[in-house]
């Protein structure tokens, strides 16, 4: 069945399961340095002494003192990729363990985020449920610019989290109980899939270096995921408990190689120059290029991301027939301002308020516009 309806989903739209938007992800990062029994501690602890390093901060500086996330991503992505330091004591090989200590710290704050919310069950998380049980998923598709797994949590409690497609080329995998070596699982008619697309990549992928294969596994297994980052080496280095799990998984084609991760993160240097995210960018364009409504839900449409807004540029002006357009935002009236000024100038006419633009959240009302 074609789908008609793509919804375009950034931080706001995970906001409803507990998730921080990114104003928000420093301080997030650092609660554990004040928790002793914390199993990330020593990575919160870790990223403390390099700002300190490199940014001169002390190393117990809270959040709002950091630098954002955006120039800690750059300069290692800068430096690390052109093989020279970043200060006497930062090698190339010592940025890029900071960065996956950057990266598997931010993987299992989500997690936990997401874990925490649910037990709440707030009036966010239920207005993100009625939304999952209002859409039709026959007819529907998304378009993530988040890491996070919300939508497949979601899709999952509905029955649905095994007909879920990446379109990119990702294989279904789980993780054994007695070996090392992944397990790749059967997939599903396609018929069955609702399309979830990652431009950013996903917290719950693995890839092998070696035959590039990309494999997703269930969300509920993001902490496995998270420590994969971390090699053996390192697991010891920083403590962690659960070190049997650090570095641990060996790709189901090639068992001697042990998996990574691809995400495309904060940094201005954005890595989309891998097959997973060819393929993914793609598939997003030919659902937007088919569908008769995009539905903005919590996105934005930050200038940052200029590469996937030229994207939907491109293909709003190469369609013959314009799609419908819907915006639901929240937050503060300065910042549903600001929002509304983004989608008004790039879009143009189409986007109204009160009509195409919604300001007041994933209310009822919103989710009936969205879902109809």
């Amino acid at each position: 069945m074609r789908k008609t309806h793509v919804y375009i989903v950034g931080a706001g739209f995970s906001m409803h399961a507990g998730l921080p938007l990114q104003s928000a992800f420093t301080e997030a990062l650092l609660e554990p340095r004040d928790d002793k029994k914390h199993p990330m501690r020593s990575l919160a602890k870790h990223l403390g002494e390099f700002v300190h390093d490199v940014f001169d901060h002390e190393r117990e500086a809270q959040a709002k003192y950091w630098p954002s996330l955006e120039d800690l991503f750059t300069n290692i992505d800068l430096a690390a990729n052109t093989g020279h330091h970043l200060g006497a004591k930062y090698s190339p090989s010592e940025l890029r363990t900071t960065r996956r200590v950057l990266l598997a710290r931010m993987m299992g704050m989500l997690d936990e985020r997401y874990h925490a919310a649910e037990q709440l069950k707030d009036a966010n998380w239920r207005r993100l449920d009625r939304f999952f049980h209002s859409f039709d998923p026959e007819r529907s598709a998304f378009v993530s610019l988040n890491w996070d797994t919300v939508i497949e949590r979601s899709l999952t409690g509905l029955g649905r989290g095994q007909d879920i497609s990446y379109k990119c080329g990702a294989f279904p995998a789980s993780f054994p109980t007695s070996d090392s070596t992944i397990h790749r699982m059967p997939i599903l008619s396609a018929k069955d899939h609702i399309p979830v697309i990652k431009i950013h990549g996903s917290v719950n992928w693995l890839y092998c270096d070696n035959c590039r294969q990309l494999y997703w596994f269930p969300a509920a297994d993001g902490m496995t995921v998270a420590l994969q980052l971390i090699t053996e080496t390192e697991g010891e280095r920083f403590a962690l408990s659960r070190l049997d799990n650090c570095g641990k998984w060996r790709c189901a084609n090639c068992p001697s190689v042990p998996l990574t991760t691809r995400i495309a993160t904060f940094s201005y240097l954005k890595a989309l120059d891998f097959p997973m995210f060819e393929k993914s960018w793609q598939s997003a364009e030919r659902l937007l290029r088919s569908a008769d409504k995009w539905i903005f839900i919590g996105y934005s449409l930050p200038a940052a991301d200029y590469e996937f807004k030229h994207l939907l540029k491109r293909v709003q002006a190469s369609r013959s027939t314009p799609p419908e357009f819907l915006v639901v935002t929240g937050g503060k009236k300065a910042v549903t301002e600001a929002t509304y000024r983004n989608y008004q100038g790039f879009f143009g006419r189409a986007i109204k308020r009160d009509k195409t633009f919604l300001p007041t959240g994933l209310t009822r009302a919103a989710i009936g516009s969205a879902c109809e």
